[in-house]
């Protein structure tokens, strides 16, 4: 069955305001204007015509969606972003090495094999099947009781670790409470050498020669992406603006509807792939109690998707912007080279055409409005007459006492 793009994803992306992918047509339906029609007044059957003429006649868009007032996001570089950037390369240039002599204590990582037996019979899951693994002692996260009886072997030792899963033990419930024994051997003692920060290390494992050099270089990348996430918070605001004060007269309850069902069903779908019951799965994932929560919560979501999705259209339709067939296929193609996807029939299995045209048309909005926005430096016309009129007053009062007092001195 044909799949949509996911709904969560297409409501973020429009709201964030993603990127430019052409220029703007030439406006003639004048501003406000609603109709999808082309050029010649004939109507518009493409992919974007269709929304339009699905939408733009049930909305009324905010009067201002042109100009916008907005304050700009300003994201600064802090040093404490510098010394992660300085810890995340001593991460990278930290080693570890097994080590076979010494006694394990708490504290210490430590790689070990087991093969678990409930009643003498191994059970699922329960083995490490000679590969190994790393935990470290004291904070592995296993069964209690797990790690403290490793403490005190050496390398090379073998031995039992006799545990009792938790009651109920959610990760498997046929374990809950039940007592199992885990043939273990502790292979090593790994030893983490972590490097000094020094020019030496920056050579090492960047392009720079210096740790100075170094700090320098992640400034401004830190910069770079702060501008760019802060212009993304700004479209988003400045959307947000828009869709909070226009209304919708009308919505497309069939198409709600068929979202609603759709994205429940994936969820169920979702559970049964796993074996878990639906309320346990919502819980996780959502943090509601029922079935009829999580119906409210996808419903509020759908509403508040289409809300945006059929401003965004009748914005599109005011002010003539549409997406070409190059525009489509050129996010067809970064949409099949981020997920691996190598041929037509299965893009097609997840990816309606329709909405990727839309989130194209989304991106092309949102960087439209913004372009119209207008930054509010906390002043309006009328607070700047009145300043104005202060500031000349407090002029002509100086220049009048400036000139009493010249007066007054002439005349001793």
């Amino acid at each position: 069955m044909k799949k949509k793009i996911c709904m969560f994803l297409v409501g973020a992306m429009c709201l964030a305001g993603l990127s430019a992918c052409g220029d703007k047509k030439e406006d003639t339906t004048g501003e406000g204007g609603a109709a999808a029609t082309t050029e010649a007044g004939k109507n518009d059957d493409s992919v974007i015509g269709k929304m339009k003429s699905d939408y733009a006649e049930y909305v009324t868009i905010y009067d201002k969606y042109m100009e916008v007032k907005y304050t700009p996001s300003k994201t600064e570089v802090t040093d404490n972003d510098i010394e992660k950037d300085k810890a995340s390369l001593i991460a990278q240039g930290t080693t570890t090495e097994k080590q076979t002599t010494g006694i394990a204590t708490y504290g210490d990582a430590v790689n070990i094999d087991y093969t678990g037996y409930v009643d003498g019979t191994a059970f699922d899951h329960g083995s490490t099947e000679g590969k190994g693994t790393e935990i470290t002692l004291g904070s592995s996260g296993y069964i209690d009781n797990f790690d403290e009886q490793i403490v005190g072997h050496k390398p090379g030792d073998s031995f039992d670790v006799v545990v009792t899963f938790p009651d109920p033990y959610t990760n498997d419930e046929t374990l809950s409470g039940k007592k199992a024994t885990f043939d273990t051997t502790l292979n090593a003692i790994v030893v983490k050498k972590v490097p000094e920060y020094n020019d030496e290390l920056v050579k090492s494992l960047t392009s720079y020669a210096t740790t100075a050099e170094y700090e320098q270089a992640m400034r401004e990348k830190h910069k770079e992406d702060n501008e760019k996430n802060d212009k993304t918070k700004d479209k988003q605001n400045i959307l947000n603006t828009i869709i909070t004060n226009s209304t919708i007269s009308q919505y497309p309850e069939d198409e709600m509807k068929g979202l609603i069902d759709s994205m429940i069903q994936q969820v169920k779908s979702l559970a049964e792939a796993n074996n878990v019951d639906l309320t346990t799965l919502i819980s996780y994932y959502y943090g509601l109690q029922t079935e009829d929560d999580f119906k409210d919560y996808i419903s509020n979501y759908v509403e508040n998707y289409i809300r945006q999705k059929m401003i965004i259209v009748a914005i599109a339709a005011a002010e003539n912007i549409d997406v070409t067939e190059e525009e489509y296929e050129a996010r067809k193609k970064e949409l099949m080279d981020s997920y691996s996807i190598t041929d037509d029939n299965t893009f097609n299995q997840y990816y309606a055409k329709e909405d990727v045209y839309y989130v194209v048309l989304a991106e092309k909005v949102s960087d439209y409005v913004y372009e119209h926005a207008v930054i509010d430096n906390g002043s309006n016309s009328d607070n700047q007459q009145v300043q104005d009129m202060l500031t000349s007053a407090a002029t002509t009062e100086t220049a009048t006492e400036a000139s009493s007092e010249e007066t007054s001195t002439e005349a001793k």
